[in-house]
């Protein structure tokens, strides 16, 4: 992950799409997982910490995709985080992916830190939250 613009390329490959060989409508969300698994290495967490319970898990709690133009298989996106939100115990993180400078599609995805044991929504980590609010800070000035 470029951390300049918080970007990454990538390709569709066949298993991305349907039949027709256009993106399949809920492989947005799965590349949206690997790019957040990304952005959370960048700053120094990990998917992993949230699960062993070292670092509240956020698990997803809405998530929806905007389709402006097909994907198909080759096509070489550029995904992008385009904009923040962060509250006491949630974030969203949006998304932008490119094709040839063009949008094709949006993804906008909120995550809830929680206790695990009780599924209770708890404050962020501070931490955790300092490279929310860089990312904010990052992503606002970049737009």
């Amino acid at each position: 992950m470029n951390l300049a613009d918080f970007s990454d390329q990538l390709v569709i490959r066949l298993s991305h799409t349907d039949a027709a060989g256009v993106l399949f409508y809920p492989k947005i969300f799965e590349i949206e997982q690997e790019l957040f698994e990304k952005w959370l290495e960048a700053g120094g967490f990990s998917l992993r910490s949230m699960l062993d319970g070292s670092l509240a898990p956020t698990p997803i709690v809405h998530c929806e995709g905007n389709y402006k133009m097909p994907a198909r298989v080759g096509d070489r996106l550029l995904a992008k985080i385009s904009d923040v939100h962060v509250g006491r115990s949630s974030y969203t993180l949006a998304w932008t992916f490119s094709i040839d400078g063009k949008i094709a599609m949006q993804a906008q995805v909120k995550r809830v830190a929680m206790n695990a044991a009780t599924g209770v929504s708890v404050d962020l980590p501070e931490a955790f939250r300092k490279w929310i609010v860089e990312t904010q800070n990052r992503t606002a000035q970049i737009s």
